[in-house]
This record gives C-alpha cells, structure tokens and sequence, in this order.
C-alpha cells in the first residue's frame, strides 16, 4: 500500500484487513448517520470485536466491545458486553433498558 494513494488499510484480525478510502472509515459513516438524524455523539452506542471497530467506538458516546473483541479494541472501549455467539449485544441491550 506505500504506492497506493486515496486508500488505506483497517486491519481488524491478524490474518484479515479492510482495504476502505483514506477519508472513510466506519468511524466516517458512524459521524455521517449522526448528522444525518441530527444526533449527538453522546446518545450513539456502537458494538464491535475487531481493530477496525477502534475508531467506530472511539466515534460514539459508548463504544462496547464484545467479550470475544481484540485486546486493543477492549482498551479503548468504554464497556465489554458478552460474547458474540452467546448473543452479547442482545443481552446488553436488555440489561440496559435498549429494547
């Protein structure tokens, strides 16, 4: 990617990346949905489990990893909810009144 202009890589596993536009991202997509329904970043939650989640979280009021997340998404992460197979965002939602 060093010759490679307009691009950039979001690795989100060891052996898996996303090759996405260098001004886009899902931290880029989180931002346009918010304007778009006039919300702010506070009243968003993301959930993610890779280091291509980073940015989504870091993008939102709370970002939650999943149980089973990367180390480095754990950390930026403002909560961990329950593993993915073991339906995490479902029970966090509940716990917390979401649906």
């Amino acid at each position: 990617m060093n010759d490679v202009h307009g691009a950039r890589i979001a690795a989100w596993w060891d052996r898996a990346v996303d090759i996405i536009p260098a001004n886009g991202g899902k931290g880029a997509a989180i931002q346009r949905v918010l304007e778009y329904y006039r919300l702010k970043a506070d009243e968003a939650v993301a959930f993610g489990d890779g280091n291509n989640d980073i940015e989504m979280l870091q993008t939102v009021g709370t970002g939650i990893a999943m149980a089973n997340a990367s180390e480095d998404l754990k950390e930026v992460a403002d909560e961990v909810c329950g593993h993915v197979a073991r339906d995490g965002v479902y029970y966090y939602c509940l716990e917390h009144e979401l649906i």
